[in-house]
């Protein structure tokens, strides 16, 4: 459902603006661990979406259109309005045409429009790829694409969008808890092997224990483990990449592949002076606050898309990795390779029900996939399980009609990967849990 809204004037022609939008609301509930809130296993309503698309064809080559968009997932978004995305679209022919603002990011098939509940089957996408606690940052981009349409000849056609700009990470992402957390570890191990000898040497007698053991052991509980990371900001440096769609002759069938490259800059603040030469045993002194800064790059992610449907079934893969780089005050903290796949099927029964199944694999770093290096870094905590995620979901959707949808899926997990760690205790954590979705949509 549209609404088109006309413009009345004398001796101009004014274009006519389209109105549309949707609303949901969801209910989450999960098992043993808390999943995209930090009360799911008690159960959340905290789970809705409401936005507004604003659009008109100025001429027959330029269409201007915008997102707002209201969105709560547990402590994240909490029905904020915001601008989701925006931008002039200039349309030269098939060929090539410019996009210019906030543009939506073409990652994957369905990344573009992973808003539209009425376009997928499930309540997630598989989180493998589309992780929905990485939403914010990945819905759209800042800056210019060129995007546009080729025949090639036998083979079919091929869309392609190629951009160059820059995202926005909110400050109630996840991803900032979760850099947080790796910029404090890295930092105690690291410092406690700088400071430790440093005060040793300075002010062994100030420092309580009979033992140099038991002044080590006091340094360690009584300062490096009190050192944490208060505050974070991550700075967009760039981003870019592309994609490209192949609709094949078959009909049905579409070949993708996309990649895009991230780079930020990390600056973060520590409770903590880390000066050597100030007494640690001194409480007036050591709470001088330091600041430092660091990178968080994405070297590579690459996805390889495949989509099919004959009949009332469909059938999608998709397989990716990413080369990431961390580094906090110099020391690199991480550098690995994640890898992530999914296998969903979608049969439509009829008109108004269709059933999917879904297997969905993700793997921290794709060369520790038992997750023994991991555990070896930290072994007092960390956890193996930590490392992977592997999903199996079925769901249901039912179209009460045209504009009234709803869906439920259920989904058991084996692996407490994609930030189970920012919203669970980590010591507390099971490898094996379940969640189930229920989720009701409105389209205008």
């Amino acid at each position: 459902m549209f609404l088109v809204v006309p413009w009345v004037a004398w001796g101009m022609d004014i274009p006519e603006v389209s109105v549309h939008g949707f609303v949901s609301q969801g209910y989450l509930e999960s098992t043993e661990n808390n999943f995209l809130t930090s009360d799911s296993t008690e159960g959340t309503t905290e789970f809705n979406e409401v936005g507004l698309v604003v659009s008109s064809q100025v001429n027959d080559k330029l269409r201007i259109g915008a997102q707002l968009l209201s969105r709560d997932l547990g402590d994240v978004g909490n029905n904020e309005i915001k601008l989701d995305w925006g931008f002039a679209d200039f349309r030269h022919n098939d060929y090539h045409g410019l996009r210019v603002g906030k543009i939506k990011l073409p990652l994957g098939l369905y990344n573009e429009g992973r808003d539209a509940d009425f376009l997928r089957s499930m309540v997630f996408l598989p989180q493998s790829i589309y992780d929905e606690s990485k939403r914010d940052l990945l819905v759209a981009y800042q800056g210019a694409g060129l995007y546009g349409n080729l025949p090639l000849g036998p083979l079919g056609d091929l869309d392609y969008h190629g951009y160059y700009g820059s995202i926005n990470v909110d400050d109630d992402s996840l991803l900032i808890t979760a850099l947080k957390q790796n910029a404090t570890f890295i930092t105690r191990k690291t410092l406690a092997q700088a400071l430790i000898p440093a005060f040793m040497a300075n002010y062994a007698a100030d420092i309580p224990g009979a033992t140099p053991a038991e002044k080590q052991a006091y340094l360690q509980s009584n300062y490096i483990q009190n050192i944490n990371v208060v505050d974070l900001d991550v700075n967009n440096d760039y981003i870019g990449g592309g994609s490209i769609t192949i609709n094949t002759p078959l009909e049905g069938l579409r070949l993708g592949g996309s990649a895009m490259v991230v780079k930020n800059t990390l600056d973060y603040v520590l409770n903590r002076s880390i000066d050597p030469t100030i007494n640690p045993t001194d409480a007036n002194q050591v709470f001088v606050p330091t600041k430092l800064s660091g990178t968080l790059e994405n070297e590579l992610t690459w996805v390889a898309s495949l989509e099919y449907g004959i009949g009332n079934f469909l059938l999608s893969s998709e397989y990716s990795e990413t080369e990431r780089e961390q580094v906090y005050n110099g020391v690199l903290a991480t550098d690995a390779t994640s890898q992530s796949y999914y296998v969903m099927g979608a049969y439509t029964l009829f008109d108004q029900l269709t059933l999917s199944l879904l297997y969905d694999v993700y793997y921290a770093d794709k060369d520790d996939k038992d997750g023994v290096d991991h555990v070896a870094s930290n072994p007092a905590q960390r956890k193996d399980f930590f490392t992977w995620r592997k999903d199996f979901g079925i769901g249901v959707r039912y179209d009460i009609n045209p504009n009234w949808l709803v869906k439920a899926e259920y989904h058991t997990i084996d692996g407490a990967a994609l930030f189970l760690t920012t919203l669970n205790d980590p010591a507390d954590l099971e490898d094996k849990w379940d969640y189930y979705a229920v989720k009701m949509s409105y389209n205008f």
